[in-house]
């Protein structure tokens, strides 16, 4: 599973918006927040402090959807 931080997203009160990646389409990634919402994100819409494999890296809306067609849909 990966956690991710929006940041620098087109609608600002997503930024700064943290939680898991439980599912993903070519386009959206539905994100399960910390106060245990669902939301489903434009991929395109932000930039992203991604934490995967015991890294942090900062990420672009092309890296992350690299990232996450490798991962299996849920």
């Amino acid at each position: 599973m990966v956690r991710v931080e929006l940041i620098d997203c087109r609608n600002s009160n997503m930024n700064g918006l943290r939680g898991l990646v439980v599912n993903h389409t070519e386009d959206t990634i539905s994100l399960l927040t910390e106060t245990g919402r669902v939301l489903t994100i434009p991929i395109d819409s932000c930039r992203y402090y991604v934490w995967f494999e015991n890294c942090t890296r900062l990420m672009t809306h092309r890296e992350l959807r690299r990232l996450i067609r490798r991962l299996p849909s849920s």
